[in-house]
């Protein structure tokens, strides 16, 4: 398993907030998220030194894929759970 996957189970663990199908989505979201980032050869990344220029290129590759705009957001909701939770509140903005 990937450094970045493993490190997000884990915070997922930890966090019983929310409902079942809230956490599934955000499992599923963060899952494929870390996955994408593997695959634009962000290798060794681990959940602490996720950045700003990891969710640019995420949003950059979401917009490539023509994704609608309302996924998109959908999918920075729980990367902003993923930043609040790693202490890292302002790396996702509210203009993407």
């Amino acid at each position: 398993m990937r450094q970045l996957h493993f490190d997000l189970l884990r915070l997922l663990e930890d966090d019983r907030r929310g409902s079942h199908a809230t956490r599934r989505a955000r499992r599923f979201v963060l899952a494929q998220a870390a996955e994408t980032l593997h695959g634009l050869g962000c290798r060794g990344l681990r959940a602490r030194g996720f950045k700003g220029r990891h969710v640019d290129a995420l949003v950059a590759e979401w917009r490539r894929q023509g994704l609608s705009d309302g996924t998109v957001k959908n999918r920075l909701a729980h990367l902003r759970w993923l930043a609040r939770r790693i202490g890292k509140p302002g790396i996702v903005r509210k203009d993407n």
